[in-house]
Protein backbone atom coordinates (compact mmCIF):
# COMPACT_ATOMS: atom_id res chain seq x y z
CA UNK A 1 0.00 0.00 0.00
CA UNK A 2 2.96 2.36 0.57
CA UNK A 3 3.66 2.44 -3.17
CA UNK A 4 0.62 4.74 -3.54
CA UNK A 5 1.76 8.25 -2.66
CA UNK A 6 -0.56 10.78 -1.09
CA UNK A 7 0.36 14.45 -1.54
CA UNK A 8 2.62 15.86 1.16
CA UNK A 9 0.88 17.93 3.81
CA UNK A 10 -1.00 17.81 7.06
CA UNK A 11 -4.12 15.65 7.16
CA UNK A 12 -6.90 16.84 9.47
CA UNK A 13 -10.41 15.35 9.80
CA UNK A 14 -13.06 17.43 11.57
CA UNK A 15 -16.00 16.10 13.56
CA UNK A 16 -17.99 17.37 16.51
CA UNK A 17 -17.49 14.13 18.43
CA UNK A 18 -15.92 10.71 17.91
CA UNK A 19 -17.70 8.23 20.16
CA UNK A 20 -16.65 4.57 20.49
CA UNK A 21 -20.23 3.40 19.86
CA UNK A 22 -20.94 5.75 16.95
CA UNK A 23 -22.43 4.62 13.67
CA UNK A 24 -21.17 4.21 10.13
CA UNK A 25 -20.14 7.81 9.46
CA UNK A 26 -17.68 7.85 12.37
CA UNK A 27 -16.40 4.36 11.57
CA UNK A 28 -15.85 5.40 7.94
CA UNK A 29 -13.95 8.52 9.07
CA UNK A 30 -11.68 6.44 11.31
CA UNK A 31 -11.19 3.78 8.61
CA UNK A 32 -10.10 6.44 6.12
CA UNK A 33 -7.54 7.75 8.59
CA UNK A 34 -6.24 4.27 9.41
CA UNK A 35 -5.69 3.62 5.71
CA UNK A 36 -4.00 7.00 5.28
CA UNK A 37 -1.75 6.22 8.25
CA UNK A 38 -0.71 2.93 6.59
CA UNK A 39 0.30 5.00 3.54
CA UNK A 40 2.84 6.91 5.60
CA UNK A 41 1.07 10.12 6.63
CA UNK A 42 0.23 10.95 10.23
CA UNK A 43 -3.40 12.11 10.23
CA UNK A 44 -5.15 13.87 13.07
CA UNK A 45 -8.84 13.70 13.92
CA UNK A 46 -10.09 17.03 15.26
CA UNK A 47 -13.14 17.09 17.51
CA UNK A 48 -14.98 20.38 17.89
CA UNK A 49 -17.40 19.42 20.66
CA UNK A 50 -16.81 19.50 24.39
CA UNK A 51 -16.67 16.32 26.48
CA UNK A 52 -15.01 15.56 29.84
CA UNK A 53 -13.92 12.03 28.91
CA UNK A 54 -11.71 12.21 25.82
CA UNK A 55 -8.94 10.21 27.49
CA UNK A 56 -11.38 7.36 28.07
CA UNK A 57 -12.70 7.62 24.52
CA UNK A 58 -9.17 7.37 23.14
CA UNK A 59 -8.51 4.31 25.27
CA UNK A 60 -11.66 2.50 24.08
CA UNK A 61 -11.11 3.44 20.43
CA UNK A 62 -7.53 2.14 20.59
CA UNK A 63 -8.65 -1.02 22.38
CA UNK A 64 -11.23 -1.76 19.66
CA UNK A 65 -8.80 -1.05 16.83
CA UNK A 66 -10.87 1.87 15.53
CA UNK A 67 -7.99 4.22 16.37
CA UNK A 68 -4.29 3.44 16.03
CA UNK A 69 -1.26 5.10 17.58
CA UNK A 70 -0.37 6.78 14.27
CA UNK A 71 -3.60 8.83 14.39
CA UNK A 72 -3.88 11.82 16.70
CA UNK A 73 -7.24 12.55 18.36
CA UNK A 74 -7.27 16.25 19.21
CA UNK A 75 -10.02 18.27 20.85
CA UNK A 76 -10.31 22.04 20.52
CA UNK A 77 -11.34 22.50 24.16
CA UNK A 78 -8.55 20.29 25.50
CA UNK A 79 -6.06 22.08 23.26
CA UNK A 80 -6.72 25.52 24.69
CA UNK A 81 -7.18 24.20 28.24
CA UNK A 82 -3.69 22.69 28.10
CA UNK A 83 -1.82 25.13 25.84
CA UNK A 84 -3.52 28.44 26.53
CA UNK A 85 -4.27 31.17 24.04
CA UNK A 86 -0.73 32.28 23.24
CA UNK A 87 0.05 35.88 22.41
CA UNK A 88 -3.41 36.96 21.26
CA UNK A 89 -3.85 40.24 23.05
CA UNK A 90 -7.07 41.01 24.87
CA UNK A 91 -9.82 43.50 25.54
CA UNK A 92 -8.42 44.41 28.94
CA UNK A 93 -11.85 43.89 30.51
CA UNK A 94 -12.38 41.36 33.30
CA UNK A 95 -14.70 38.44 32.59
CA UNK A 96 -18.19 39.29 33.80
CA UNK A 97 -19.09 37.63 37.11
CA UNK A 98 -22.15 35.45 36.51
CA UNK A 99 -22.02 33.61 39.84
CA UNK A 100 -25.56 34.58 40.76
CA UNK A 101 -26.82 32.84 37.61
CA UNK A 102 -24.91 29.58 38.12
CA UNK A 103 -27.15 26.51 37.69
CA UNK A 104 -24.69 23.60 37.40
CA UNK A 105 -21.05 22.60 37.84
CA UNK A 106 -19.59 19.47 36.27
CA UNK A 107 -16.39 17.57 37.02
CA UNK A 108 -14.15 15.26 35.05
CA UNK A 109 -13.95 11.58 35.94
CA UNK A 110 -10.86 12.29 38.07
CA UNK A 111 -12.75 14.92 40.07
CA UNK A 112 -11.04 17.93 38.51
CA UNK A 113 -13.11 20.93 37.36
CA UNK A 114 -14.60 20.81 33.87
CA UNK A 115 -17.54 23.17 33.24
CA UNK A 116 -19.91 25.62 34.90
CA UNK A 117 -23.32 26.42 33.40
CA UNK A 118 -25.14 29.74 33.77
CA UNK A 119 -28.67 30.74 32.80
CA UNK A 120 -28.92 34.51 32.48
CA UNK A 121 -32.49 35.86 32.23
CA UNK A 122 -33.63 37.16 28.83
CA UNK A 123 -30.77 35.48 26.94
CA UNK A 124 -31.15 33.07 24.02
CA UNK A 125 -28.55 30.54 25.16
CA UNK A 126 -27.25 29.22 28.42
CA UNK A 127 -23.56 30.07 28.93
CA UNK A 128 -20.70 27.70 29.70
CA UNK A 129 -17.43 28.49 31.42
CA UNK A 130 -14.84 25.82 30.64
CA UNK A 131 -12.30 25.45 33.43
CA UNK A 132 -8.60 24.81 33.84
CA UNK A 133 -7.34 22.26 36.33
CA UNK A 134 -7.11 25.03 38.96
CA UNK A 135 -10.79 25.89 38.48
CA UNK A 136 -10.24 29.19 36.63
CA UNK A 137 -12.15 29.71 33.35
CA UNK A 138 -10.30 29.71 30.03
CA UNK A 139 -13.36 29.97 27.75
CA UNK A 140 -16.89 31.35 27.92
CA UNK A 141 -19.15 30.10 25.14
CA UNK A 142 -22.91 29.93 24.56
CA UNK A 143 -24.63 26.54 24.54
CA UNK A 144 -25.20 26.60 20.77
CA UNK A 145 -26.18 22.98 20.13
CA UNK A 146 -23.83 22.96 17.14
CA UNK A 147 -23.90 19.19 16.62
CA UNK A 148 -27.62 19.48 15.86
CA UNK A 149 -27.36 22.39 13.45
CA UNK A 150 -27.09 25.41 15.77
CA UNK A 151 -25.93 28.60 14.07
CA UNK A 152 -23.06 29.33 16.44
CA UNK A 153 -23.63 33.07 16.15
CA UNK A 154 -22.89 34.78 19.46
CA UNK A 155 -19.82 36.09 21.25
CA UNK A 156 -17.19 33.55 22.36
CA UNK A 157 -14.67 34.87 24.86
CA UNK A 158 -11.13 33.69 25.47
CA UNK A 159 -10.11 34.09 29.09
CA UNK A 160 -6.53 34.57 30.29
CA UNK A 161 -5.02 33.31 33.53
CA UNK A 162 -5.58 36.77 34.98
CA UNK A 163 -9.35 36.46 34.45
CA UNK A 164 -9.41 39.09 31.70
CA UNK A 165 -11.06 38.59 28.34
CA UNK A 166 -8.74 37.93 25.45
CA UNK A 167 -9.86 38.20 21.85
CA UNK A 168 -13.51 37.49 21.13
CA UNK A 169 -14.98 35.48 18.27
CA UNK A 170 -18.30 36.50 16.78
CA UNK A 171 -19.14 32.91 15.79
CA UNK A 172 -18.09 29.38 16.62
CA UNK A 173 -16.90 29.05 13.03
CA UNK A 174 -14.35 31.83 13.51
CA UNK A 175 -12.90 29.94 16.46
CA UNK A 176 -12.83 26.62 14.61
CA UNK A 177 -11.17 28.11 11.52
CA UNK A 178 -8.61 29.92 13.65
CA UNK A 179 -7.62 26.63 15.31
CA UNK A 180 -7.36 24.81 11.99
CA UNK A 181 -5.13 27.56 10.59
CA UNK A 182 -2.97 27.34 13.73
CA UNK A 183 -2.59 23.56 13.32
CA UNK A 184 -1.77 23.96 9.63
CA UNK A 185 0.85 26.65 10.24
CA UNK A 186 4.24 25.63 8.90
CA UNK A 187 2.90 22.78 6.76
CA UNK A 188 3.41 22.81 3.00
CA UNK A 189 -0.35 22.44 2.73
CA UNK A 190 -3.20 20.96 4.75
CA UNK A 191 -6.10 18.76 3.72
CA UNK A 192 -9.08 19.35 5.98
CA UNK A 193 -11.70 16.62 5.71
CA UNK A 194 -15.22 17.21 6.98
CA UNK A 195 -17.61 14.27 7.35
CA UNK A 196 -20.45 16.05 9.16
CA UNK A 197 -22.97 18.19 7.30
CA UNK A 198 -23.31 20.21 10.50
CA UNK A 199 -19.60 21.13 10.54
CA UNK A 200 -19.41 22.45 6.96
CA UNK A 201 -21.17 25.82 7.58
CA UNK A 202 -18.69 26.53 10.40
CA UNK A 203 -15.50 25.90 8.40
CA UNK A 204 -16.40 26.93 4.85
CA UNK A 205 -15.03 29.05 3.37
CA UNK A 206 -11.52 28.74 4.82
CA UNK A 207 -10.05 31.50 2.58
CA UNK A 208 -6.53 30.11 2.90
CA UNK A 209 -4.80 29.12 -0.32
CA UNK A 210 -2.77 26.27 1.12
CA UNK A 211 -5.63 24.76 3.15
CA UNK A 212 -7.81 22.46 1.06
CA UNK A 213 -11.33 21.83 2.36
CA UNK A 214 -12.88 18.47 1.49
CA UNK A 215 -16.41 17.45 2.41
CA UNK A 216 -17.42 13.77 2.36
CA UNK A 217 -21.20 13.29 2.05
CA UNK A 218 -22.34 10.18 3.91
CA UNK A 219 -26.09 10.30 3.53
CA UNK A 220 -28.92 11.20 1.17
CA UNK A 221 -29.39 14.95 0.81
CA UNK A 222 -33.04 15.11 -0.29
CA UNK A 223 -36.42 14.26 1.20
CA UNK A 224 -38.90 11.74 -0.22
CA UNK A 225 -39.53 10.82 -2.97
CA UNK A 226 -35.73 11.14 -3.29
CA UNK A 227 -35.64 12.50 -6.82
CA UNK A 228 -32.78 14.80 -7.77
CA UNK A 229 -35.18 17.76 -7.57
CA UNK A 230 -36.87 16.74 -4.31
CA UNK A 231 -36.79 19.16 -1.38
CA UNK A 232 -33.35 19.32 0.20
CA UNK A 233 -32.85 18.65 3.90
CA UNK A 234 -31.99 21.91 5.69
CA UNK A 235 -28.45 20.88 6.78
CA UNK A 236 -27.63 19.72 3.26
CA UNK A 237 -29.10 22.88 1.75
CA UNK A 238 -26.51 24.81 3.77
CA UNK A 239 -23.79 22.49 2.48
CA UNK A 240 -24.83 22.71 -1.17
CA UNK A 241 -24.87 26.51 -1.00
CA UNK A 242 -21.17 26.27 -0.22
CA UNK A 243 -20.06 23.86 -2.97
CA UNK A 244 -18.08 26.63 -4.62
CA UNK A 245 -16.13 27.15 -1.37
CA UNK A 246 -15.05 23.50 -1.22
CA UNK A 247 -11.94 22.13 -2.87
CA UNK A 248 -13.74 18.81 -3.12
CA UNK A 249 -17.23 17.51 -2.53
CA UNK A 250 -16.96 13.74 -2.34
CA UNK A 251 -19.95 11.43 -2.64
CA UNK A 252 -19.89 7.70 -2.08
CA UNK A 253 -21.80 6.82 -5.26
CA UNK A 254 -21.96 8.04 -8.85
CA UNK A 255 -25.75 8.29 -8.59
CA UNK A 256 -25.56 10.83 -5.79
CA UNK A 257 -22.94 12.88 -7.62
CA UNK A 258 -25.17 12.93 -10.70
CA UNK A 259 -28.19 14.01 -8.64
CA UNK A 260 -26.22 16.85 -7.05
CA UNK A 261 -24.77 17.86 -10.42
CA UNK A 262 -28.28 18.03 -11.87
CA UNK A 263 -29.36 20.24 -8.99
CA UNK A 264 -26.29 22.47 -8.62
CA UNK A 265 -24.24 22.08 -11.78
CA UNK A 266 -21.43 19.71 -12.70
CA UNK A 267 -18.61 21.63 -11.07
CA UNK A 268 -14.97 20.57 -11.29
CA UNK A 269 -14.69 19.87 -7.56
CA UNK A 270 -17.05 16.87 -7.43
CA UNK A 271 -15.58 13.39 -6.90
CA UNK A 272 -16.70 9.86 -5.99
CA UNK A 273 -14.91 7.67 -3.44
CA UNK A 274 -16.88 4.62 -2.19
CA UNK A 275 -16.29 3.31 1.30
CA UNK A 276 -13.78 0.46 1.29
CA UNK A 277 -14.12 -2.93 2.87
CA UNK A 278 -11.31 -4.95 4.37
CA UNK A 279 -12.24 -8.59 3.84
CA UNK A 280 -11.22 -10.50 6.99
CA UNK A 281 -10.22 -14.12 7.00
CA UNK A 282 -12.85 -16.50 8.34
CA UNK A 283 -12.28 -17.19 12.04
CA UNK A 284 -10.66 -20.56 12.78
CA UNK A 285 -13.15 -23.17 13.86
CA UNK A 286 -16.17 -21.00 13.03
CA UNK A 287 -19.42 -23.01 13.12
CA UNK A 288 -21.41 -23.38 9.90
CA UNK A 289 -24.11 -20.88 9.00
CA UNK A 290 -27.27 -21.27 11.01
CA UNK A 291 -30.09 -21.92 8.50
CA UNK A 292 -32.59 -20.17 10.79
CA UNK A 293 -30.60 -17.11 11.80
CA UNK A 294 -31.01 -13.57 10.35
CA UNK A 295 -29.20 -10.44 11.56
CA UNK A 296 -29.46 -6.66 11.53
CA UNK A 297 -26.75 -4.25 12.67
CA UNK A 298 -28.18 -0.73 12.84
CA UNK A 299 -28.92 2.23 15.04
CA UNK A 300 -32.42 1.96 16.47
CA UNK A 301 -33.54 5.18 14.83
CA UNK A 302 -36.39 6.09 12.45
CA UNK A 303 -34.10 6.21 9.39
CA UNK A 304 -33.41 2.47 9.73
CA UNK A 305 -37.15 1.63 9.60
CA UNK A 306 -36.70 -1.51 11.71
CA UNK A 307 -40.44 -1.77 12.15
CA UNK A 308 -40.45 -3.07 8.56
CA UNK A 309 -37.91 -5.74 9.47
CA UNK A 310 -40.11 -6.84 12.37
CA UNK A 311 -43.29 -6.89 10.28
CA UNK A 312 -41.61 -8.83 7.48
CA UNK A 313 -40.16 -11.29 9.95
CA UNK A 314 -43.64 -12.18 11.15
CA UNK A 315 -44.23 -13.58 7.65
CA UNK A 316 -40.84 -15.33 7.75
CA UNK A 317 -41.75 -17.11 10.98
CA UNK A 318 -45.03 -18.29 9.48
CA UNK A 319 -43.07 -20.01 6.71
CA UNK A 320 -40.00 -21.02 8.78
CA UNK A 321 -41.13 -21.48 12.42
CA UNK A 322 -37.55 -21.84 13.71
CA UNK A 323 -36.44 -18.49 12.24
CA UNK A 324 -34.70 -16.02 14.57
CA UNK A 325 -33.74 -12.38 14.03
CA UNK A 326 -30.99 -10.72 16.08
CA UNK A 327 -30.99 -6.90 15.97
CA UNK A 328 -27.74 -5.33 17.17
CA UNK A 329 -27.67 -1.63 18.00
CA UNK A 330 -29.04 0.98 20.31
CA UNK A 331 -31.08 4.13 19.88
CA UNK A 332 -34.19 6.09 20.67
CA UNK A 333 -36.60 3.53 19.13
CA UNK A 334 -35.69 0.60 21.38
CA UNK A 335 -38.80 0.70 23.56
CA UNK A 336 -41.12 1.19 20.58
CA UNK A 337 -39.49 -1.69 18.68
CA UNK A 338 -39.73 -3.99 21.67
CA UNK A 339 -43.41 -3.11 22.02
CA UNK A 340 -43.93 -3.97 18.33
CA UNK A 341 -42.14 -7.31 18.79
CA UNK A 342 -44.35 -8.10 21.77
CA UNK A 343 -47.53 -6.98 20.00
CA UNK A 344 -46.86 -9.37 17.13
CA UNK A 345 -46.02 -12.24 19.48
CA UNK A 346 -42.45 -12.48 18.19
CA UNK A 347 -40.54 -12.28 21.47
CA UNK A 348 -39.34 -15.84 21.00
CA UNK A 349 -38.05 -15.06 17.51
CA UNK A 350 -36.69 -11.48 17.53
CA UNK A 351 -34.15 -10.24 20.07
CA UNK A 352 -32.90 -6.69 20.50
CA UNK A 353 -29.27 -7.37 21.44
CA UNK A 354 -28.28 -3.77 22.12
CA UNK A 355 -24.82 -2.47 21.30
CA UNK A 356 -22.12 -5.14 21.14
CA UNK A 357 -18.63 -4.27 19.86
CA UNK A 358 -18.33 -7.73 18.31
CA UNK A 359 -21.81 -7.75 16.75
CA UNK A 360 -20.41 -8.14 13.25
CA UNK A 361 -18.95 -11.50 14.21
CA UNK A 362 -22.54 -12.79 14.24
CA UNK A 363 -22.56 -12.31 10.47
CA UNK A 364 -20.18 -15.25 10.05
CA UNK A 365 -22.97 -17.61 11.15
CA UNK A 366 -26.10 -15.81 9.90
CA UNK A 367 -27.85 -16.83 6.69
CA UNK A 368 -29.20 -13.36 5.84
CA UNK A 369 -28.80 -9.69 6.72
CA UNK A 370 -31.68 -7.22 6.45
CA UNK A 371 -31.43 -3.60 5.28
CA UNK A 372 -34.77 -1.77 5.61
CA UNK A 373 -33.64 1.87 5.78
CA UNK A 374 -35.60 4.74 4.28
CA UNK A 375 -32.33 6.08 2.85
CA UNK A 376 -28.58 5.61 3.15
CA UNK A 377 -25.41 7.08 1.70
CA UNK A 378 -23.33 3.95 1.14
CA UNK A 379 -23.96 1.72 4.14
CA UNK A 380 -20.97 0.11 5.81
CA UNK A 381 -23.17 -2.48 7.50
CA UNK A 382 -24.08 -4.12 4.19
CA UNK A 383 -20.44 -4.19 3.09
CA UNK A 384 -19.41 -5.69 6.41
CA UNK A 385 -22.09 -8.33 6.02
CA UNK A 386 -20.96 -9.19 2.49
CA UNK A 387 -17.31 -9.39 3.47
CA UNK A 388 -18.30 -11.98 6.08
CA UNK A 389 -20.17 -13.94 3.46
CA UNK A 390 -23.65 -13.13 4.77
CA UNK A 391 -26.08 -12.44 1.90
CA UNK A 392 -27.91 -9.11 2.19
CA UNK A 393 -31.62 -8.68 1.51
CA UNK A 394 -32.11 -4.95 1.06
CA UNK A 395 -34.62 -2.38 -0.03
CA UNK A 396 -33.49 -0.72 -3.26
CA UNK A 397 -33.02 2.78 -1.84
CA UNK A 398 -30.82 5.79 -2.42
CA UNK A 399 -27.94 5.37 -2.10
CA UNK A 400 -25.67 2.35 -1.88
CA UNK A 401 -27.37 -1.04 -1.88
CA UNK A 402 -27.76 -1.06 -5.69
CA UNK A 403 -24.06 -0.18 -6.05
CA UNK A 404 -23.03 -2.95 -3.62
CA UNK A 405 -25.39 -5.85 -4.35
CA UNK A 406 -25.89 -7.73 -7.60
CA UNK A 407 -29.47 -8.90 -7.30
CA UNK A 408 -29.78 -12.67 -7.29
CA UNK A 409 -26.01 -13.20 -7.30
CA UNK A 410 -24.60 -12.07 -3.95
CA UNK A 411 -27.81 -10.90 -2.30
CA UNK A 412 -31.28 -9.62 -3.10
CA UNK A 413 -32.66 -6.16 -3.85
CA UNK A 414 -36.40 -5.66 -3.38
CA UNK A 415 -38.53 -2.57 -4.06
CA UNK A 416 -38.36 0.01 -1.26
CA UNK A 417 -41.05 -0.56 1.40
CA UNK A 418 -42.14 -3.92 -0.08
CA UNK A 419 -42.21 -5.97 3.12
CA UNK A 420 -43.82 -8.95 1.39
CA UNK A 421 -40.97 -9.18 -1.13
CA UNK A 422 -38.45 -8.76 1.70
CA UNK A 423 -40.00 -11.65 3.60
CA UNK A 424 -40.15 -13.89 0.51
CA UNK A 425 -36.45 -13.43 -0.18
CA UNK A 426 -35.50 -14.19 3.43
CA UNK A 427 -37.62 -17.33 3.38
CA UNK A 428 -35.95 -18.34 0.11
CA UNK A 429 -32.53 -18.13 1.79
CA UNK A 430 -33.53 -19.90 5.00
CA UNK A 431 -35.05 -22.77 3.05
CA UNK A 432 -31.96 -23.25 0.87
CA UNK A 433 -28.56 -23.56 2.59
CA UNK A 434 -27.14 -24.31 -0.87
CA UNK A 435 -28.31 -20.91 -2.14
CA UNK A 436 -26.85 -19.25 0.96
CA UNK A 437 -23.55 -20.99 0.28
CA UNK A 438 -23.40 -19.79 -3.34
CA UNK A 439 -24.38 -16.24 -2.42
CA UNK A 440 -21.96 -16.26 0.50
CA UNK A 441 -18.99 -16.97 -1.75
CA UNK A 442 -20.19 -14.41 -4.31
CA UNK A 443 -20.68 -11.77 -1.58
CA UNK A 444 -17.13 -12.23 -0.32
CA UNK A 445 -15.84 -11.94 -3.88
CA UNK A 446 -17.87 -8.78 -4.55
CA UNK A 447 -16.72 -7.15 -1.31
CA UNK A 448 -13.07 -7.81 -2.08
CA UNK A 449 -13.15 -5.76 -5.30
CA UNK A 450 -12.86 -2.41 -3.53
CA UNK A 451 -10.46 -2.80 -0.65
CA UNK A 452 -8.03 -0.48 1.14
CA UNK A 453 -5.54 -0.35 -1.76
CA UNK A 454 -8.20 0.70 -4.27
CA UNK A 455 -9.63 3.18 -1.76
CA UNK A 456 -6.22 4.74 -1.18
CA UNK A 457 -5.49 4.99 -4.90
CA UNK A 458 -8.83 6.74 -5.49
CA UNK A 459 -8.21 9.21 -2.67
CA UNK A 460 -4.67 9.87 -3.93
CA UNK A 461 -6.15 10.79 -7.31
CA UNK A 462 -8.69 13.11 -5.71
CA UNK A 463 -6.12 14.89 -3.54
CA UNK A 464 -3.58 15.32 -6.35
CA UNK A 465 -6.39 16.76 -8.46
CA UNK A 466 -7.34 19.13 -5.64
CA UNK A 467 -3.76 20.44 -5.50
CA UNK A 468 -3.56 20.81 -9.29
CA UNK A 469 -6.89 22.60 -9.53
CA UNK A 470 -6.22 25.14 -6.77
CA UNK A 471 -4.76 27.85 -9.10
CA UNK A 472 -7.77 27.45 -11.41
CA UNK A 473 -10.44 27.93 -8.76
CA UNK A 474 -13.09 30.53 -9.53
CA UNK A 475 -15.52 32.75 -7.70
CA UNK A 476 -18.70 34.13 -9.27
CA UNK A 477 -19.56 37.43 -7.59
CA UNK A 478 -22.52 38.67 -9.59
CA UNK A 479 -24.55 37.73 -12.66
CA UNK A 480 -27.04 39.84 -14.60
CA UNK A 481 -29.27 38.39 -17.27
CA UNK A 482 -30.89 40.65 -19.89
CA UNK A 483 -33.43 38.85 -22.06
CA UNK A 484 -34.60 40.59 -25.22
CA UNK A 485 -36.71 37.69 -26.42
CA UNK A 486 -38.24 34.71 -24.68
CA UNK A 487 -41.30 33.10 -26.17
CA UNK A 488 -42.72 29.81 -27.29
CA UNK A 489 -43.58 29.25 -30.93
CA UNK A 490 -44.70 26.44 -33.20
CA UNK A 491 -46.50 24.26 -30.74
CA UNK A 492 -44.54 25.00 -27.58
CA UNK A 493 -41.01 25.31 -28.95
CA UNK A 494 -38.73 28.04 -27.69
CA UNK A 495 -37.09 31.25 -28.96
CA UNK A 496 -34.60 32.99 -26.66
CA UNK A 497 -32.16 35.88 -27.13
CA UNK A 498 -30.24 37.74 -24.43
CA UNK A 499 -26.99 38.66 -22.71
CA UNK A 500 -25.54 37.06 -19.58
CA UNK A 501 -23.04 39.31 -17.75
CA UNK A 502 -20.76 37.55 -15.28
CA UNK A 503 -18.51 39.19 -12.70
CA UNK A 504 -16.06 36.95 -10.93
CA UNK A 505 -12.47 36.12 -10.14
CA UNK A 506 -9.90 33.45 -10.91
CA UNK A 507 -6.14 33.43 -11.01
CA UNK A 508 -5.84 31.17 -14.06
CA UNK A 509 -9.26 30.22 -15.41
CA UNK A 510 -10.55 32.65 -18.02
CA UNK A 511 -14.27 33.25 -18.19
CA UNK A 512 -14.19 31.74 -21.68
CA UNK A 513 -13.87 28.33 -19.99
CA UNK A 514 -17.34 28.72 -18.46
CA UNK A 515 -20.16 26.55 -19.76
CA UNK A 516 -23.61 28.09 -20.35
CA UNK A 517 -26.55 25.74 -20.89
CA UNK A 518 -30.31 25.84 -21.22
CA UNK A 519 -32.59 23.01 -20.12
CA UNK A 520 -36.27 22.25 -19.70
CA UNK A 521 -37.34 20.33 -16.61
CA UNK A 522 -40.58 18.38 -16.54
CA UNK A 523 -42.19 19.32 -13.22
CA UNK A 524 -44.18 16.07 -13.06
CA UNK A 525 -41.30 13.66 -13.65
CA UNK A 526 -38.09 15.63 -13.05
CA UNK A 527 -36.84 14.65 -16.51
CA UNK A 528 -34.27 17.11 -17.85
CA UNK A 529 -34.08 17.95 -21.56
CA UNK A 530 -31.09 19.94 -22.81
CA UNK A 531 -32.18 22.64 -25.29
CA UNK A 532 -30.00 23.94 -28.18
CA UNK A 533 -28.31 27.23 -27.30
CA UNK A 534 -25.72 29.31 -29.15
CA UNK A 535 -23.23 31.02 -26.83
CA UNK A 536 -20.75 33.75 -27.82
CA UNK A 537 -18.30 35.19 -25.30
CA UNK A 538 -17.82 38.99 -25.42
CA UNK A 539 -15.58 40.47 -22.68
CA UNK A 540 -17.29 39.64 -19.36
CA UNK A 541 -20.54 38.61 -20.99
CA UNK A 542 -22.15 35.84 -23.02
CA UNK A 543 -24.53 36.52 -25.86
CA UNK A 544 -27.02 33.68 -25.94
CA UNK A 545 -29.72 32.70 -28.40
CA UNK A 546 -31.51 29.65 -29.66
CA UNK A 547 -30.24 28.76 -33.15
CA UNK A 548 -32.11 30.26 -36.09
CA UNK A 549 -34.34 27.76 -37.89
CA UNK A 550 -33.44 25.09 -35.33
CA UNK A 551 -36.02 24.31 -32.70
CA UNK A 552 -35.47 22.11 -29.71
CA UNK A 553 -37.86 19.51 -28.41
CA UNK A 554 -41.39 20.52 -27.53
CA UNK A 555 -41.57 21.70 -23.93
CA UNK A 556 -43.60 19.60 -21.48
CA UNK A 557 -47.00 21.00 -20.49
CA UNK A 558 -45.66 21.75 -17.01
CA UNK A 559 -42.03 22.75 -17.45
CA UNK A 560 -39.36 24.79 -15.72
CA UNK A 561 -36.81 26.49 -17.91
CA UNK A 562 -33.30 26.60 -16.43
CA UNK A 563 -30.35 28.71 -17.59
CA UNK A 564 -27.08 27.72 -15.92
CA UNK A 565 -23.51 28.98 -16.02
CA UNK A 566 -20.83 26.63 -14.67
CA UNK A 567 -17.32 28.01 -14.27
CA UNK A 568 -15.09 25.27 -12.91
CA UNK A 569 -15.92 25.03 -9.15
CA UNK A 570 -18.57 27.77 -9.30
CA UNK A 571 -22.09 27.66 -10.71
CA UNK A 572 -24.99 30.07 -11.13
CA UNK A 573 -28.46 29.46 -12.46
CA UNK A 574 -31.85 31.08 -12.82
CA UNK A 575 -35.32 29.90 -13.72
CA UNK A 576 -36.89 31.57 -16.74
CA UNK A 577 -40.61 32.14 -17.28
CA UNK A 578 -41.98 29.85 -19.96
CA UNK A 579 -44.39 31.03 -22.68
CA UNK A 580 -43.63 34.74 -22.17
CA UNK A 581 -43.54 37.32 -24.95
CA UNK A 582 -40.62 39.73 -25.49
CA UNK A 583 -39.32 41.09 -22.18
CA UNK A 584 -36.28 42.23 -20.21
CA UNK A 585 -35.58 40.07 -17.16
CA UNK A 586 -32.69 40.95 -14.76
CA UNK A 587 -31.51 38.10 -12.53
CA UNK A 588 -28.71 38.16 -9.99
CA UNK A 589 -26.55 35.41 -8.49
Amino acid sequence: MRTIELPRGRYLSCAFRVAPNAGGQTRALLMRNRIFAQAGVRPDVLTLGAAPDYDERRRILLERGLLVDEIGLLNIYEHFREHGWGDRGGTGAPLADLGVHRIAEELRADGSPWRVTYRVPDTRYALYDYLRADGSPYLRIPAFGLANGGSGRAAIQQVGHDGHVGAEYATAGQWFRSWIRELAAGAERAFVFVDSRYVVPHVAPMRARRIHLIYVMHNVHVRPPFRWDSETNTPYRRVLKRIGNLDALVTLTERQREDIAERNGRTSNMFVVPNPVDVPGAPAGAPPRDPARVAVVARLEPQKRLGHAIAAFEQVVEAVPAARLDIYGQGSRRAALQAEIDRRGLAGHITLRGFEPQARDALWTSSAFLMTSIFEGYPLSTLESMNRGCPVVSYDIKYGPREQITDGVDGFLVPASDRDALARRVVELLRSPELVGRMSAAARDSASRYGPAEFLATWAGVLHSVVEQEPQRTRIDDVTLELTRLRTVRGGRLQLTGTLRVKGHSRRSPLTSADVRLAAIDVATGEVTELPLKVEHVKNAFRIHTPANVFGPKLPAEARLRLRCTWRNSAWETELPVATETLVCPAHA
